[in-house]
């Protein structure tokens, strides 16, 4: 069910007033439960034993692995918890990929292999309901977490729809606890998600969804000016900001509907001044995952340079391939990976000072990150290369204004907002008087219905 439907829209409230019509902390969990099976069944309803099983299985996981006395023991379980993990995330989402790979690299070298392939749908999802799993399990593990004994916390935990399919991915140090403690809506909650729904909507409609036609019309293999490649490419770095940040505010300003609050999964990203800070405030619950499950225990930085910069690649290149089956993203996170090298051995690791040092380290990363946009948009090789060509063609064209102007005047609005959120406090807007502050939420609002007849693209990261 997408945020931007009319099945939704009308799906929160029926929740909502079903959900606050009993304080009872049990039958609130349980409305949360069935209503997140209703959520995410809508889409299609086969996929929901898949969800149901890979919940059932971290739940039995931690509770076996948090009674084991036997560290031995203690990690072979988690050690199969984690398999069973990424093997359903490897058959469905890098089952065909692989395939492909190795058709690809045994034809350079002159055999021709019958290999099979499958028509598998990707579950809605499913690499952010296999990481919040498997950061639960070694979690328990760690002893960072209990292991919870009752089922349906856990399951809603796992299902809790305004993050389903998108995340952020939760912790149960965050999440799941929340799910033990009286919960209660607000003036507080309602002014806070009336800010959150009203930016994320107007974020994904009026932002992302008017920039989609321009990137898919520029972003085509026969693309033949180098000018479109540089607009498609500032196109989609706003696009896909200003969608998956608006899915992230508006799944924030659901939850709060519910009593629940869930992390900031975006702290101002485009503001940065150098890659590390980026990564600090973009995409922040699957950066702080990577660092936690894979950069950490891979060694981290504590084993001298040599390993820390062959630990940053990795993470970054498996950070890039979690993002899809494609070697167009794995390249997308060594960009970012070499780039991460770089900042470490010439910035000393620290952030710019001066203001010429912050403006130059801001323009590097952007250029970083915008250039690594063109390896995320570039989903395949025939598309990529097309692409790449085109560069040598400078030559303006008519659409090249319409783009540029469209670019800007969707952009800078968004970057002057969120220079007053970034300098003054994230929920800033709601100490402006109510003169001021209302008409604000109107005509964003006015914006979002009259934008959302237009173009109705789905959520990119989705796919994800």
């Amino acid at each position: 069910m997408s945020f931007v439907s009319l099945a939704f829209l009308c799906f929160v409230p029926a929740t909502f007033l079903l959900y606050h019509a009993t304080s009872r902390l049990a039958v609130q969990n349980v409305i949360i439960l069935v209503a997140s099976y209703v959520f995410y069944g809508w889409w299609d309803w086969r996929f929901l034993p898949l969800l149901a099983g890979i919940s059932i299985v971290n739940y039995a996981a931690a509770i076996v692995i948090a009674a084991s006395k036997r560290e031995q023991t203690r990690k072979l379980l988690l050690s199969l918890a984690i398999a069973a993990a990424m093997i359903v995330l490897a058959i469905f989402k890098y089952f065909n990929f692989f395939i492909d790979s190795f058709s690809m690299i045994a034809e350079r070298v002159g055999l021709h292999p019958n290999v099979p392939t499958l028509r598998i749908v990707l579950p809605l999802g499913i690499s952010f309901i296999t990481f919040q799993g498997i950061a639960y399990v070694v979690d328990v593990y760690r002893g960072k977490h209990a292991a919870e004994k009752d089922v349906v916390k856990f399951l809603a935990f796992k299902a809790f729809f305004p993050q389903l399919v998108a995340g952020p991915i939760e912790r149960a140090s965050n999440l799941l606890d929340q799910f033990s403690a009286p919960r209660r809506f607000t003036s507080d909650h309602a002014e806070r998600a009336l800010w959150l729904l009203i930016y994320g909507y107007a974020m994904k409609v009026v932002v992302a969804d008017s920039l989609a036609p321009i990137v898919d019309t520029l972003f085509i293999p026969e693309q033949p000016f180098g000018w479109s490649v540089i607009l498609a490419t500032l196109a989609f770095g706003i696009q896909i900001y200003a969608d998956f940040s608006g899915y992230s505010l508006i799944a924030k300003g659901v939850a709060l509907l519910f009593g629940f609050e869930l992390i900031w999964n975006f702290r101002y990203p485009y503001w940065s001044v150098s890659i590390s800070e980026f990564w600090h405030r973009w995409h922040i619950s699957l950066s702080t995952w990577l660092r936690d499950y894979l950069y950490i225990p891979l060694g981290g930085n504590r084993r001298g340079e040599l390993i820390t910069n062959r630990n940053l690649l990795l993470t970054m290149a498996l950070g890039g391939l979690w993002h899809g089956a494609s070697w167009t993203f794995v390249l997308w996170g060594l960009v970012h990976g070499l780039a991460l090298v770089a900042w470490r051995a010439f910035s000393g690791k620290e952030a710019p000072g001066s203001m010429v040092a912050r403006g130059v380290g801001w323009a590097l990363t952007m250029l970083v990150v915008f250039v690594g946009w063109f390896f995320f948009r570039a989903s395949n090789w025939n598309l990529l290369v097309g692409m790449l060509y085109a560069l040598g063609n400078w030559e303006w064209a008519p659409v090249h204004g319409a783009a540029g102007l469209a670019i800007l005047s969707l952009s800078v609005p968004l970057m002057l907002l969120e220079w007053q959120l970034r300098s003054r406090g994230d929920y800033s807007i709601l100490q402006w008087p109510a003169w001021l502050r209302y008409p604000l939420f109107a005509t964003l609002a006015a914006m979002t219905i009259a934008a959302s007849g237009h173009v109705n693209a789905t959520f990119i990261y989705f796919q994800f």
